[in-house]
């Protein structure tokens, strides 16, 4: 089964961490539906902004739940702009590097960014 979800239903802009969020309450949701080979298929259509953060908040801080393989066997990304997609491109290849420290380098900067968000 696909299930597509229009992300301008939630958001029009992939910029802040608020539109993230808005995208992760929809992601779990669905996610937590999904059976063997069902794909979540999220439509950008006529959204224009984009940031890492967004893309990081969103989608890619579920590699720290799920190998790359299952991630790419869920989730799809569609109707993307070509900033988009190298925005996108770009936050992946951040977890990517994240998921390839050891495993102390992953906690210092856990912590670091736990800190970090504590401050605000």
């Amino acid at each position: 089964m696909v299930k597509r979800v229009l992300v301008t239903e939630y958001t029009n802009s992939g910029f802040t961490q608020d539109d993230a969020e808005k995208i992760v309450t929809v992601l779990k949701v669905e996610l937590s539906k999904l059976n063997d080979g069902d794909v979540i298929i999220f439509d950008f259509s006529n959204v224009k902004f984009f940031t890492t953060l967004f893309f990081n908040v969103a989608f890619t801080s579920l590699l720290n739940e799920m190998s790359f393989e299952e991630y790419n066997k869920k989730i799809m990304l569609k109707n993307l702009s070509e900033v988009g997609q190298r925005v996108y491109e770009h936050s992946l290849e951040n977890a990517k590097r994240f998921a390839a420290m050891p495993k102390e380098e992953r906690e210092t900067r856990e912590q670091i960014i736990a800190e970090i968000l504590a401050d605000d």
